[in-house]
Formats: C-alpha cells, sequence, structure tokens
C-alpha cells in the first residue's frame, strides 16, 4: 500500500528508473543543457484499458465482490513494472490523490485504490468522480543553481524521490502543480505551498522536508496519460486536465451556457452585485468592480433566460439592473439642460460603454419579458450618449463630474457599444434620433478611424460588427456596413489560429490563447454570419471557424474534471478562466463566453450553415 509499504524494500530513484525501464520497454539516456538526464519510456495506455482500470478501481471501491471486476485485456503488454495515481473528486474541497506502483497495471491499481478506500468517507467513494493517471514517459535531470526545473507545469507531472518515503518519492500531477501553484513562472517549486497542500491530508500521511528544488537531487518530469471517469463509467481522455474533443450540438453549447450562467447566480449577492473577480487557485474574491461588465453580466443573464425560459436567470439579472440604477446620476450643473442620465463609476467620471451596456441589458429585458419599466431610463442613458458624440460622429468616451484625466482616453469599444444600444432602442423609440446617431458614429468609425487600414491592421471590434449587423437591417446605407463588416470579419479570420504545437490552442488568438478574446470575436462571427445570410453570402468559413472557438472557450470553462484539486471546486464550477493556465474568473469572462456559445447555438438551430442562395437579397444591392 502507499501509506502502508514499509514492509516492501523501498527503491531508491535510480533503482526505480532502472526497473521500470527494463520491464516496460527499455530506457534510452540522452544529455541536455543543465545537467546530464536520462528518459524512460513506457507502452501508453488506450481509452478500452483505461475503462477497464476505472471500473475495476470504482468496485473495488464500493467493496463489489471480485466476479464482478472487467478483465484487464485491453491493458497490453499488463506484465512490467507501472506506476500510477488515483484521485477521488471531492465537490467543496480538493480531491483525495493515491499513488500506486506494481509488477502491472493491476497490482498499480489495487495499492492506489487500497489506499484511497482507506482515506475516503462511504458518502465521498459514492459522489466522487475518478481520474487515473498513468506514468507513460519520465526525463530525469538536477534542478539548476537556482532550484528551477525544467518542466512546463501544465502538462508534465513531477517526481520528487525520497527513499523515506513510499515508493522512493512523491508523485505530483501537472494539475496540483498548476492549479496549488507549487512552481512560479520561473519554475522554480514553492516548497511552502507543497507543505501546505500536503498539509492538506489530501496525500494522506506524506510530509516533505525542506526545499527539494535546493537540495541538489534530481527530479523526475513525468509524461502522464490522462483519464476522467465520465457518463457511464466510460474514460474520457483529458489534455492539460481538460477534454479536447467537446459537445459542440446545440444541447452542448445550452449545458455549457447553464452551467455558467449558475456560476454567476452563485456569485452573485442578494443586492444584486456579484462577485467581480474569483481566483480559483486560492479560493478569493477580488476587491475591485467595473459597472461596465456587471450590466454585461445582466444582458448575458437576459440572453440566457430567453433560451432556458428559467426564471433564476430573469430574476438574477433584474436584481443586477435594480443595483445598477443606484449608479445612475443626472448631469452637471452646466449640463442640465440635456436631461440625460449616466452610469458613475469611482472616480466620479462616467464612461459612454457604462450607458450603453445598461441600455443593452435594460433593452435585452424589455425583449424576453415584454415589460418596459425601464424604458424612460434607457431614453435618458441614450441621451447620454448622444450628448457625447461630436458633430462628425465621434463619440468621446468619457464624461467628467471632478477633475478630468490628465491625457484623453479614446476607447476602442465603447463607441461601437453605443453604435448597438442606439440602434436597437430605435426598434422600440423610433420617433428618437437614435438611429441617426448609431449611423452617424457608425460612419466616423468607418470612414476616420478605420480608413485606409488594411485588412490586417483593422481592430477586431465585436461591438461595432454587432452593431453593424442591426444597421444593416435598419439602415438604408446596408451595403456600407456590409463591406465593412465583412472585412473586420476577415481580418479575424486571418488572425485565427487554424494550426498550434498544442492541440487545445487551434482556434485561438494571442500566445499564451485566452478565453475572452476568443469569445468576443466569436460573438462578431456570430453577427457576421447573420448578416452573410441576410445578403444571400456563404457562411460556412464563419461556422467553421465559430466551432473551433467555442470548443477552446469550453476547455477553459471549468468542468468536475478540471477542478479536482482547486481548494474548493464548488464555487468555481462553470466560470470561465481568462487561460488554460490562468484560474481567474471574471464576471465578464463569463459574459462573454457565454453570450457567444447561445450565439452559435441559434445559429446551428436556425440551420447554419446555410445554403449560399437561400438568404433574402440586401434591399441595397
Amino acid at each position: 500500500m502507499w501509506r502502508g509499504a514499509s514492509s516492501r524494500r523501498i527503491s531508491l530513484l535510480v533503482s526505480l528508473l532502472l526497473s521500470l525501464g527494463a520491464a516496460c520497454g527499455g530506457a534510452s539516456q540522452e544529455g541536455a543543457a543543465g545537467g546530464a538526464q536520462s528518459r524512460v519510456q513506457v507502452t501508453p495506455v488506450g481509452a478500452e484499458c483505461a475503462s477497464a482500470l476505472l471500473r475495476n478501481a470504482r468496485l473495488e471501491l464500493e467493496a463489489a465482490s471480485e466476479t464482478d471486476r472487467p478483465a484487464l485485456a485491453a491493458c497490453t503488454p499488463v506484465a512490467g513494472e507501472r506506476w500510477l495515481a488515483l484521485s477521488l473528486g471531492r465537490p467543496a474541497s480538493s480531491a483525495l490523490v493515491a499513488q500506486g506502483r506494481g509488477e502491472d497495471l493491476a497490482a498499480a491499481l489495487a495499492e492506489a485504490t487500497a489506499d484511497l478506500r482507506s482515506r475516503s468517507t462511504a458518502e465521498e467513494r459514492r459522489s466522487g468522480r475518478l481520474k487515473l493517471d498513468v506514468v507513460t514517459g519520465r526525463v530525469d535531470a538536477p534542478f539548476d543553481s537556482e532550484g528551477r526545473a525544467r518542466i512546463d507545469r501544465t502538462l508534465h507531472g513531477l517526481f520528487l524521490p525520497d527513499d523515506k518515503l513510499p515508493d522512493g518519492g512523491l508523485l505530483l500531477l501537472p494539475e496540483e502543480l498548476s492549479t496549488r501553484r507549487l512552481f512560479n513562472s520561473k519554475q522554480d517549486l514553492q516548497s511552502g505551498r507543497l507543505r501546505d497542500y500536503l498539509a492538506e491530508g489530501v496525500r494522506g500521511a506524506v510530509r516533505i522536508a525542506g526545499n527539494p528544488g535546493k537540495s541538489g537531487a534530481p527530479y523526475g518530469r513525468l509524461e502522464l496519460a490522462s483519464y476522467f471517469e465520465g457518463e457511464g463509467g466510460a474514460a474520457v481522455e483529458l489534455y492539460r486536465g481538460n477534454r479536447l474533443e467537446q459537445d459542440l450540438s446545440p444541447e452542448g453549447l445550452l449545458a455549457a451556457a447553464v452551467l455558467g450562467g449558475d456560476y454567476l447566480l452563485r456569485h452573485q449577492h442578494p443586492d444584486g452585485s456579484f462577485d467581480y473577480t474569483y481566483q480559483v487557485k486560492t479560493d478569493e474574491v477580488g476587491g475591485s468592480y467595473n459597472l461596465l461588465r456587471h450590466a454585461g453580466a445582466c444582458y448575458s443573464l437576459f440572453e440566457l433566460y430567453e433560451a432556458t425560459r428559467d426564471k433564476r436567470y430573469l430574476e438574477a439579472g433584474s436584481r443586477g439592473l435594480e443595483w445598477l440604477r443606484q449608479h445612475f446620476r443626472g448631469p452637471k450643473p452646466e449640463d442640465e439642460a440635456q436631461g440625460f442620465l449616466a452610469v458613475v463609476s469611482p472616480g466620479e467620471e462616467a464612461k459612454l460603454g457604462g450607458a450603453a451596456l445598461a441600455v443593452l441589458a435594460m433593452l435585452r429585458y424589455q425583449q424576453v419579458t415584454g415589460d418596459d419599466r425601464w424604458l424612460p431610463d434607457m431614453k435618458r442613458l441614450a441621451r447620454f450618449m448622444v450628448f457625447q458624440q461630436d458633430e462628425d460622429g465621434k463619440f468621446a468616451s468619457k464624461y467628467f463630474y471632478g477633475k478630468p484625466d490628465p491625457k484623453p482616453f479614446d476607447s476602442i469599444y465603447y463607441p461601437g457599444e453605443a453604435i448597438l444600444a442606439l440602434a436597437r432602442l430605435s426598434r422600440i423609440d423610433p420617433e428618437g434620433p437614435w438611429l441617426e446617431a448609431s449611423m452617424d458614429g457608425a460612419g466616423w468609425l468607418i470612414g476616420v478611424r478605420d480608413l485606409g487600414k488594411t485588412v490586417d491592421r483593422l481592430p477586431h471590434d465585436h461591438w461595432l460588427l454587432i452593431g453593424l449587423d442591426e444597421l444593416y437591417q435598419l439602415s438604408d446605407q446596408g451595403r456600407t456596413f456590409y463591406i465593412h463588416g465583412r472585412r473586420i470579419a476577415d481580418s479575424i479570420l486571418r488572425a485565427q489560429r487554424r494550426r498550434a504545437q498544442f492541440p487545445d490552442w487551434v482556434g485561438t488568438f494571442y500566445t499564451p490563447p485566452r478565453s475572452t478574446p476568443t469569445a468576443t470575436r466569436a460573438e462578431a462571427l456570430v453577427a457576421m454570419a447573420k448578416m452573410a445570410h441576410r445578403a444571400g453570402d456563404d457562411t460556412r468559413r464563419y461556422i467553421d471557424a465559430l466551432r473551433l472557438m467555442a470548443a477552446f472557450e469550453r476547455r477553459t470553462q471549468l468542468y468536475d474534471e478540471s477542478l479536482l484539486y482547486a481548494p474548493r471546486p464548488d464555487l468555481a464550477r462553470g466560470g470561465f478562466r481568462r487561460g488554460l493556465d490562468h484560474w481567474e474568473v471574471r464576471i465578464d469572462y463569463v459574459q462573454h463566453n457565454l453570450s457567444a456559445l447561445l450565439g452559435l447555438r441559434q445559429l446551428l438551430l436556425d440551420g447554419a450553415p446555410w445554403p449560399v442562395d437561400s438568404g433574402p437579397k440586401p434591399a441595397t444591392p
């Protein structure tokens, strides 16, 4: 057993390497900068074998009879010393982890399962999902003089040799290294955090003395085959702790959006405000706030209500808007005649985007409920946007109640938000000046800001592209708006990563890729696909790009399998983190990903990608 293996001879690191290599395909030696290294490769484990192993582990945890055990014939070759880890998820705390080593996979699994059973409750065993990690390769090298390792903490496991521990040392999984911050950005092992993590008892009575990185001892960089216990017990292969293959059906996209909406509900306070940021690794809530992103979160909740008719989302979005209205304020005395309302942020400034997103959220509420209670507020907020517009159509980004900023600030995105909000408001209040102001704003961005820019240099202004789709339907200048929208979409498509060193980076932008820039561009392409369909143009390239984007978005969403080693999986579940190795969740990350997934879902439900000639032709050819 892992905890009670003192009766077995404990091998030193070198013995472990040699025996593992000899039994499982042999070891090869290779040199590298930073010290001599040795490499061991082991026969990989397939999904069929992993399913049988997980099924055996489940039956053992439930104390089922031996006759229930599935055969391990799929695990060939069975013979040969193997090393693995078995994790048992828990809803409100980190997973319990056991490691096992034996003459074959069955023996290694039996050791890990027995240890896991001895440290878990019956309820934990009944409700927790299992994850299996089998060592398939290892490179051994010394820490450098600064205590740093050559390791990718998101892809590689770590072996710390210690002849005082069973199995000769401690096997740490990549998700443990990443989620529990056991390596910093300089690849320096954080021994204090490691001791704190082990002190939680997730690894049993395991203690690490001193700082292994400073000890001069070698470490092992492990390659692992990772599998999660999916629905029905079938093994689901993981890469970087996530599923590479994602369900992109309308049902799968809606399920992901619901999880995102439930995250927002879980992190909304009774007064209607939200936890603006949540740090998954440390279980901490950030202290700052952003009123624009608050309004955006409400907007996405109304979108989710429209898709599900679940009143929880409608009520949460309504509470959020009532809270936001406390931050509305009229003009300064010298502008009193304008009669507008603004959303006033800390610093005594009102942002153009704040008013725009508040209007967009209220409009969505009215659309899904038929309740026009907030129409007077929307009109006054729209007056603020018009007040912020110059005669040439350019919008000023900020209005100051106190001292202005020392340097002028022009937001890339606020004008597009205002253009979209004013265009949509004109649908329910056509007598107002809203459509003209929206068209003037779009005209300035097209004819001044973006004039002369090549496609590659155009800003990926998702709000503008969504607004252009509205104007395409509402104005007599549809062709102009369509052409510029298509140029923005072309810029997005050219920048999208179609091939990558890492398979989970496909479909993304930036290095490393981030969830929200991918989601906002997806929102833009949803609008472009609609506009292209209306124009009778081909939509396939937009839908193809959206599928790649949605798969990446779902990989950044936090599920049971990606949260196994987090301090509070129950609080993080459903949130969208900043990136694959950046575990901050923010309400606007959730908002944009939720909106993008719902947008693609609706396109698929509507029949996209459509035949090229199926859409109605534009009114202005």
